[in-house]
Order: structure tokens, then C-alpha cells, then sequence
């Protein structure tokens, strides 16, 4: 093990590591390993199609592995998992389960040095189980126990019904070692101690190690992989699996005998849950990768392909303004991902360098790094849909790659963590004031714009309303009071309901889409402050900044769009504003219509590396062939 992977992995400040010569990612994917399967070939699925998913993964460990775990070159890993992405996302999903929710944690909570070089250079691919069939997509009160074995020095690792199965992981496929980060209840002398994390083998070569049940379940057709069921039946797993965290196990007649953790019960299963951080980077950027392919694909497509109709004799498609709308609205979508998603692996990537200090991310950023993986998602899953209509027929076959990028952006509405239980926790928290300020109410407009009463359109003089609100000066403004206004109403409605003797649970209850709506606008303001803040930086050196601009306007617009009827009852758009929307969206995009080429070459999509029908220069060919 090399000195900087030893001292990281023991909590100490790393060594300056010199950073190693890694292969070229597009290089990597560029081998005809990830060519589509063709010819009767082209049609495999089930186990014939997860052995290729795997042997592509164990195609590329051979050649970017080492003792140093990926999570260590950030930069390097979000590369390889955009490309992934946007070559296989089946490919995509086991590397980052690998690098980043069984190495992350296993990082994060201390796992042993010896631990940490085996898992970063394999050969087993590692997991997540976490959640279990009878709690749905939720990885809250887990029932999988870990009995602490006095005698034994181990615990006992055991599924106690089937509703505690953990399910679905990706680990049914035989003859590939896998090792998994397991969350169980751990429990200590008889008493629940919360959630924990363990690093435990399942199953190598010849078959599911002993004790581990594993059940493989029906194939599916978007995002496929070997899903299965998994139980422990008394599996033992030694005390130097279990991910510690700082907690500790001695034997009651030592001195200071017993368990001691520095968290109680209910903040260990937090801390256990906050392993998802790992994921909500990788997820981001995934994402974004799968954006701006499709949005590539789709664009390219468009820009190519001629129309027939009454009045447009062999007219580009992309000269129609439907086209240019779903097009460069699923473009200005991609970069906004793409924003976010590298803040998304600067907040969720960051490891330990004092483990007892730094145990895990404050509240806040926990809470902006879940909501930029929901916001990456449902930006994604939209684009992608978009791109997918555009280029009708075609979209719809898993050879153009759109199909597969759209069940990718499915899976993570609840892979990860449930979009939606994001948003409502999100709101929630912020509604009960926790590590949360809401924002300030913008300045009055200056004299310089003030209006006579008479020509001042109703609404206009709204507090916290810009002067020009859908102008970029106004943009953050806009989305704060929205946020502002949305967090008063929820905290005044809890409060009047408390007042009132509400049950707590049907008070919650009446208020959840009031709770989600306070979410998204959060988002939403994190978005657009992001865009302000980030977009020239990112992309201004690629393209013409009044084309960087337009990119970032339309998609402030479609937002605005989204919620017209409550900025306007809101008094933060006047009525003309919000029936101006559209053709201020039209207007944006006939400025952007002749930078075709050049926003296609924005993407950063490695020419040739997105194979497809639709991606060459003859898009058709001979379907008989």
C-alpha cells in the first residue's frame, strides 16, 4: 500500500500525493470492447447481457486500477464515470456502486488500509444493500441485524423475515466476486445501537459465500442488470469489517468495558444513511453525461435532417421553431447539469483528513448536495425525453442510445435516494428552521425606476420584486423571494395548525405538497444562483459569451414558465411579463439557431465514442443490412 493511500485511510493528513499517469478515459471506451453488439448478437439480454456489462467493468479495472482509491483523483474519476455513462449506462451504474458507494464509505468510516487496497484493486466489484423489499425505497428503519458476538469477537449478521431482504442489488450474476458496504441494525447486549455499516464478501467465483442468500430476480429492459434479492442467515462478519466510525466494542470486563459510539442511536442511522452523498455525485455527474449525449445525438440529428411539408420544401428540422425549442431548451438543460453536477462532486466527494473531527457533512450541505442530485436527475430525465420526441421514430430504438439514456434518468428517481422524499425532508428542515436561513428580502427598486402609480401594472411593486426581473441582474432575486414567500406560508400554516391542536401527523400531512413546493424552490434558487455564478467560468473559454448567456436566459425562463400562475398572483411578474414568456423563449432561441455546430461541440461529447445510428453522417443507411 502506498504511503498517501496508508496515512488517508487511517484518518491522518495525507502526503501530497503525485498524481499517477492515468489511462485516457477515451481512449479507454474507444476500444471495440464497448462497439454495440451487432447482427444476432444485437439482441442479448438477461445473464448473456450482464456478463458483458461486467466484463467491460473488469476490462477497465485491469487497466485503471491501483492501491490509491479513485475518490482520491476526483477529476480523473468524474471523467470515467461521464463516459461511462454516456457509453453503457449499465457499465455506468457498477462503476460507480464500486468507486464510490462501497470505496466512499468504506473511506469515510475507516475501514482497515488492507480493506481499502484489496476493493481499489480488486477483483471483486463492490455494492450497495441498503434498502429491503418490506420498507420500499426507504433506507430508514432497517431491520437486517448485526449481533454483537461477545465470544466470538464477531457479529451476527441475519435477515430476520423476507420483508428484510435487501433488495434489488445488482449482485446476482454468478461468477463475479462481490463485495458489499451492508447496512444493518446493530445491536449490543440486547439493545438496539442504530444503523451501521459493515464491508461484507458475497459471493466469489464458485458461488454466494457461505450463508448469503442470493436470488436472482426477473431480467428488466431499461437500465438491465443482475437485480436479486439478498439474505444473511447468521452470516459472521469479524469486528474489522464493521465500519466503525469512531464507535468501539470491548469486553465488558476491561476497563471503560462495553459499546461507546460518539452518536447516539437515532444519529447513527443518519450518519450510516449519509453514505448517499457518495452517490449524489456520481449521479449528478452521470446525469449531466447522459444530457449533453442525448442532447448531442438529438441536435446533430435535427441539424442534418430535412423536412417535407406544405410550406417548407426540404427545410432543416432545426429551422422549426418546435424543434428549437425542445432542442436548445434540452441544451441549456445539459449545461445547467453540467454545473451542478461538478459542485454536486466538490460537496459529496470530499473524505476525512481528522476522522474524529470530520465525521461526515454538515446538515446544510447535506441537505444542497441531495437536492442537486434530484435537480441533475429530473433535468436529465426531461432533456433526454425531449431529445427522444425530436427525433420521433428513431428516438423510440436502443441503438440511437436516447432509450437507454432515458431509464437511466428513471432509475434515479428513487436509486439514491427518492426524489421526491428529498424534496418534502428538504422542506421540512428548512420550514423548522434547521441550519437554515431563509432568504432576505431584496432592496426597493431605486427612484431611477420608479414608475407613476398609473403606469405601474398591478403587482409590480411587490416586495422583493426586481425592476426587471427576467433580466439577468433580477434572476436571483426572483427565485429568493419566491423561496421566501413559499417558506412564510408553510412555517405560518404549521404554526396555525399547532395552535389549532392539528394531529401532528395529519397537519404534516395537509401541508406535504406545501413542503415540496418550499423544496423545489430551493432548488431552483440554488440552480439559478449556480448558473450566475459558475456557467462563464465553466464553459466562457468554448463558446461566445452572448451564446453562454442565451443558453443560461432560456433556461431561467422555462423555469419561470413552470410556475407563470404563481409568480403573477405572487405579484412578482406582471401579467404582460408572464404573456411575454413565450416569445422571449422564441427570441432566444432564433439567437442561438445559427451556433448549431458550435453548441453541438459545447457538449464535450468525444466524437465516435456515442456509437448509434443516428450519429454518423449517414444516419439511415440500409436497415436491411
Amino acid at each position: 500500500m502506498t504511503e498517501h493511500a496508508r496515512r488517508t485511510a487511517l484518518g491522518h493528513a495525507p502526503l501530497p500525493p503525485i498524481e499517477p499517469a492515468f489511462p485516457d478515459p477515451a481512449k479507454l471506451f474507444a476500444d471495440v470492447l464497448f462497439d454495440p453488439p451487432a447482427g444476432p448478437d444485437a439482441a442479448i439480454a438477461g445473464p448473456v447481457r450482464d456478463a458483458l456489462t461486467y466484463r467491460r467493468v473488469r476490462w477497465l479495472h485491469e487497466r485503471i486500477s491501483g492501491e490509491d482509491p479513485l475518490l482520491h483523483h476526483p477529476a480523473y474519476l468524474r471523467e470515467l464515470l461521464e463516459l461511462a455513462a454516456m457509453v453503457d449506462p449499465s457499465v455506468f451504474h457498477v462503476m460507480f456502486l464500486h468507486h464510490c458507494m462501497t470505496l466512499g464509505p468504506a473511506l469515510d468510516f475507516g475501514a482497515s488500509p488492507e480493506d481499502i487496497a484489496e476493493l481499489a484493486l480488486g477483483p471483486s466489484i463492490g455494492a450497495a444493500l441498503m434498502t429491503e423489499v418490506g420498507r420500499g425505497n426507504s433506507a430508514a428503519g432497517i431491520r437486517t441485524e448485526a449481533v454483537w458476538d461477545p465470544v466470538g469477537q464477531v457479529f451476527d449478521l441475519h435477515t430476520p423475515d423476507a420483508g428484510a431482504c435487501k433488495y434489488p442489488p445488482n449482485v446476482g450474476l454468478s461468477g463475479i466476486p462481490r463485495v458489499a458496504v451492508v447496512g444493518a441494525r446493530i445491536v449490543v447486549d440486547g439493545i438496539g445501537r442504530g444503523t451501521g455499516l459493515f464491508l461484507v464478501p458475497l459471493r466469489d467465483e464458485a458461488g454466494p459465500c457461505p450463508g448469503v442468500v442470493i436470488t436472482p430476480r426477473p431480467p428488466t429492459g431499461l437500465l438491465p442488470l443482475d437485480y436479486a434479492a439478498v439474505r444473511f442467515d447468521h452470516v459472521p462478519v469479524p469486528a474489522a469489517r464493521w465500519l466503525r466510525d469512531g464507535a468501539t466494542i470491548t469486553a465488558p470486563g476491561e476497563r471503560g468495558g462495553g459499546h461507546h459510539d460518539p452518536l447516539d442511536p437515532a444519529a447513527r442511522s443518519r450518519r450510516s444513511q449519509g453514505q448517499s452523498r457518495f452517490a449524489w455525485g456520481a449521479i449528478a455527474t452521470g446525469m449531466a453525461a447522459v444530457t449533453r449525449a442525448a442532447t448531442a445525438i438529438a441536435l446533430a440529428h435535427a441539424h442534418r435532417r430535412r423536412t417535407v411539408g406544405r410550406f417548407d420544401p426540404q427545410t432543416p428540422a432545426l429551422a422549426h421553431r418546435n424543434q428549437q425549442r425542445a432542442l436548445f431548451g434540452a441544451h441549456a438543460a445539459a449545461l445547467t447539469a453540467t454545473v451542478l453536477a461538478r459542485r454536486a462532486t466538490d460537496l459529496c466527494w470530499r473524505l476525512p483528513v481528522h476522522r474524529a473531527a470530520d465525521r461526515g457533512l454538515p446538515p446544510t450541505t447535506m441537505r444542497t448536495a441531495s437536492l442537486l442530485k434530484v435537480t441533475t436527475d429530473r433535468l436529465a430525465e426531461q432533456a433526454v425525453s425531449r431529445c427522444r420526441r425530436a427525433c420521433g421514430a428513431f428516438g423510440f430504438f436502443t441503438e440511437n442510445r436516447l432509450i437507454d439514456y432515458q431509464g437511466l434518468a428513471m432509475a434515479f428517481n428513487a436509486a439514491g435516494g427518492d426524489n421526491q422524499l428529498i424534496l418534502l425532508d428538504a422542506g421540512w428542515s428548512m420550514a423548522t428552521g434547521v441550519d437554515y436561513e431563509p432568504p432576505a428580502v431584496a432592496d426597493a427598486p431605486g427612484d431611477a425606476h420608479a414608475r407613476d402609480d398609473a403606469e405601474t401594472p398591478a403587482g409590480a411593486d411587490a416586495p422583493g420584486r426586481s425592476t426587471e426581473p427576467l433580466e439577468r441582474p433580477g434572476w436571483a432575486d426572483l427565485f429568493r423571494t419566491r423561496e421566501r414567500l413559499l417558506h412564510e406560508e408553510l412555517v405560518e400554516r404549521l404554526r396555525l395548525g399547532a395552535e389549532r391542536g392539528v394531529d401532528p401527523f395529519v397537519l404534516r400531512n395537509d401541508c406535504a405538497d406545501a413542503a415540496e413546493r418550499l423544496g423545489e424552490a430551493h432548488a431552483a434558487r440554488i440552480t439559478v444562483e449556480a448558473l450566475i455564478h459558475d456557467a462563464r467560468a465553466t464553459f466562457a473559454h468554448r463558446v461566445a459569451e452572448s451564446v453562454l448567456d442565451d443558453l443560461c436566459l432560456l433556461r431561467v425562463l422555462e423555469e419561470v414558465a413552470a410556475h407563470d400562475g404563481w409568480f403573477l398572483a405572487a405579484g412578482l411578474l406582471t401579467a404582460d411579463e408572464v404573456r411575454g414568456l413565450s416569445a422571449r423563449i422564441d427570441t432566444a432561441c432564433a439567437r442561438l439557431a445559427p451556433h448549431a455546430r458550435a453548441l453541438i461541440e459545447l457538449l464535450d461529447v468525444p466524437p465516435g465514442l456515442v456509437r448509434g445510428a443516428l450519429v454518423g453522417d449517414d444516419p439511415i443507411g440500409d436497415p436491411t443490412r
